[in-house]
This record gives structure tokens, C-alpha cells and sequence, in this order.
């Protein structure tokens, strides 16, 4: 599947935004991009933010987000569980990530080695998105999707 939205797309909105992002990271900063899609190749991770599932996969290039379908239980290394709320929270210094998975607003469930591969690809993507210039008008367009 394409990161990219289409007409048939199936993608909630904050899992078409993270695909538009990841696209954005590619086209102005391949580097980084390279770094994400390195650092999540053959690592999946499951994500549920409010009530949309989905999934990031790497397999053998660049990370693809796709739906999770209605009871599909997707096959990941990594679970994350969070809300929008909670991640502008971290976005805007309003709690750091270790508050928000302590305060239980943020989940993260896999194997230990899992978890730290999943926080490096994190942390590449956001090494990137800071100096992406696409990435301002993208988090004003997940500021508008939070409740």
C-alpha cells in the first residue's frame, strides 16, 4: 500500500496525515527518511489513537501506514495507544513522553529491544519533521483533528 491517499483511500485522518507526513520526510529530507524507514524495517507497530487503528510496516522500504480493518488484529512488534490530546500534550511541552506513558495517556506494549527500536524511529522522525518545512502546516492540520 501506498503512503500516499487515493479515492479509495480507507485511512482515518490521523493515519492519511501520517502518510502525508512520511511522504513530506521523503521528498525534503530523504536522509531522514532513510533513518525512519531503517530503524522500523520488519518492525511493525499497531497504533490506536482515539478510536483509529492502524498500522506503520517497513518491509523492505519506505514505511507504509494502513488501516487496520474492523476486529483485524494486526501483527506488530509494537503496540501504541494514545489520544490526539495527548500527543499535542507532547508536542507542545506540556508533559514529556515518559509523563504521558506514566500517566497512562499514552500505552506502549513489546518486548524490550522492540521498544527502544521503536523510540530510535521516533526519534529520527521527529529529528526530521523539525526541520521539514511541510511539517508546520501539518501539525496545524493535526491541531485542527484534536477534540
Amino acid at each position: 500500500m501506498s503512503s500516499s491517499s487515493s479515492a479509495t483511500d480507507d485511512r482515518g485522518p490521523v493515519a492519511r496525515l501520517l502518510a502525508e507526513s512520511l511522504a513530506a520526510l521523503a521528498a525534503e529530507l530523504p536522509e531522514a527518511h532513510a533513518r525512519v524507514s531503517a530503524r522500523l524495517a520488519g518492525r511493525p507497530v499497531a497504533i490506536r489513537v482515539d478510536g483509529e487503528r492502524f498500522a506503520v510496516e517497513a518491509d523492505g522500504g519506505a514505511p507504509q501506514v494502513r488501516a487496520a480493518g474492523a476486529g483485524e488484529e494486526v501483527a506488530a512488534a509494537v503496540r501504541v495507544a494514545t489520544s490526539r490530546r495527548a500527543i499535542l500534550d507532547v508536542l507542545d511541552a506540556r508533559r514529556s513522553l515518559a509523563e504521558a506513558v506514566l500517566a497512562d495517556e499514552v500505552e506502549v506494549v513489546g518486548a524490550l529491544e522492540r521498544l527502544v527500536e521503536a523510540r530510535e524511529a521516533l526519534l529520527a522522525y521527529v529529528h526530521g519533521a523539525v526541520r521539514s518545512p511541510s511539517f508546520p502546516a501539518l501539525l496545524e492540520r493535526f491541531r485542527r483533528l484534536a477534540p
